[in-house]
């Protein structure tokens, strides 16, 4: 699954996506994360899009490091939070040598990433977390891969790849985590597997 579809699609809509990110949106699940992490500590946003998360946590008083593929993604997230650190990256060749985060937030980047690579980018975030640290993904409910033609009604082309829940929370077992909790998140355009784990 080439990366350029994700990257030129999100490039193409990206202020259409920064709108539609509604400020509630996982707002329990950041705020029950937040808590969890040592006061003034640092977090990495996996797919960080226009910085919705990022800006979230960053207000809280964390040290925010974003990457995304996107360049048009990224232009917005560092206009919304100028004094995080964002940096265009593709999530499955992660080059965050010698930095490590007390916690990590993947939310609607995992599912852009081909089946076969979910365990190696798992393993990546767990290397670039402290050991304790935290990590809140999103991931998918049931199985599904495939093109959609027209995203957000824009007829923009994107891609998606996700397992069903049992294997998403084996595979973040065996990448060294130890899930705290699991819960479904229903939105209007689909349903997805939220999880918090600890790194073991």
């Amino acid at each position: 699954m080439p990366s350029d579809l994700v990257e030129s699609g999100y490039d193409k809509i990206a202020a259409i996506y920064n709108l539609r990110r509604h400020t509630t949106s996982n707002k329990k699940e950041l705020e029950e994360f937040a808590l969890r992490l040592p006061k003034g500590g640092s977090v990495l946003d996996v797919g960080c899009g226009t910085g919705y998360a990022s800006r979230f946590l960053y207000r809280r008083g964390f040290s925010v490091t974003g990457i995304d593929i996107s360049k048009r993604m990224l232009e917005i997230a560092k206009w919304k939070v100028p004094h995080a650190t964002f940096l265009r990256m593709n999530m499955k060749e992660t080059s965050l040598e010698g930095k490590l985060f007390d916690g990590i937030v993947c939310l609607y980047s995992l599912i852009h990433v081909e089946r076969k690579l979910h365990r190696k980018v798992l393993a990546d975030l767990n290397h670039v977390l402290k050991q304790g640290g935290l990590l809140l993904i999103l991931t998918g409910w049931s199985e599904h891969a495939g093109i959609e033609n027209n995203y957000l009604r824009k007829g923009v082309k994107m891609k998606w790849s996700y397992f069903a829940k049992h294997t998403n929370l084996r595979m973040i077992k065996e990448s060294g985590f130890t899930t705290i909790w699991s819960r479904k998140d229903q939105k209007h355009d689909g349903t997805d597997l939220l999880v918090l784990a600890k790194k073991m």
